[in-house]
């Protein structure tokens, strides 16, 4: 890790006109939550910010931006707008064989017996069918950390589960946890609408196509209908119909 410019004007006119302007009023693509300075993280080549956290995990799998897809290999942390103080982190060279490396054999053997169903069902393009109660299942979460932590302890082993289906990917837990947030912004700002809406859907489902591609709709249907309704992964598995998409 570098220390920031050891001129100060030039750190200070560097926090003014970089850092704080990428930070202000922003949230973090990956977690949605507000940006704090001290827990932030501003790549050093397209500026954009996020938690250093989630850019850190992210980083340990890709290094092109989220959101702009540009090649990364450093960012300023540590900020401190009162000091005007920033430090620069250059990334070691990614490894892209230790996740293979490190993967727990039984995960592999699970996996492999994991999602032929669910595979198939975006093979062949099928579309849950939701049932009218689900579509009465809108919910109110602005506020209330409580229900939002149990929806999310709800929908993440099956977005994992899909997850896994889609990309063939046995730990997509970076994606897991965006496609999460998202799902909870888009309860929070109560736009609970049918996937075909894609106009008034497309901010929550557009930063998951760059994984999901032209599945991305029906991932997010999917998740929908399995969200609305009370049951769990394996009474939901049993029960729900599925239709051809045209």
């Amino acid at each position: 890790m570098e220390s920031s410019s050891s001129s100060r004007p030039n750190r200070e006119k560097m926090v003014k006109k970089v850092i704080w302007p990428a930070i202000r009023g922003r949230s973090c693509p990956i977690c949605l939550k507000d940006l704090e300075a001290r827990e932030a993280a501003v790549l050093t080549d397209c500026r954009h910010a996020y938690c250093v956290g989630c850019i850190r995990k992210w980083s340990g799998l890709k290094r092109n931006c989220p959101l702009c897809n540009a090649h990364f290999d450093s960012w300023f942390c540590d900020i401190s707008l009162s000091s005007r103080t920033f430090y620069k982190e250059r990334l070691s060279a990614l490894n892209n064989n230790i996740a293979d490396n490190t993967r727990n054999d039984d995960v592999q053997v699970g996996f492999s017996r994991i999602g032929h169903r669910h595979r198939s069902i975006y093979s062949r393009r099928l579309r849950a069918v939701s049932s009218p109660s689900q579509n009465c299942r809108e919910q109110n979460i602005s506020g209330n950390i409580g229900a939002k932590e149990r929806i999310v302890q709800r929908i993440g082993p099956w977005i994992r589960r899909e997850l896994q289906a889609i990309l063939g990917d046995p730990d997509p837990s970076v994606i897991v946890h965006v496609a999460s947030s998202l799902f909870i912004a888009s309860l929070e700002n109560n736009n609970n609408v049918h996937s075909e809406q894609l106009n008034v859907e497309d901010e929550y489902i557009a930063p998951l196509r760059r994984f999901l591609d032209d599945r991305t709709s029906m991932f997010w249907h999917e998740l929908r209908c399995f969200a609305e309704s009370s049951l769990n992964m394996e009474t939901y598995d049993a029960v729900v119909e599925y239709e051809q998409l045209g």
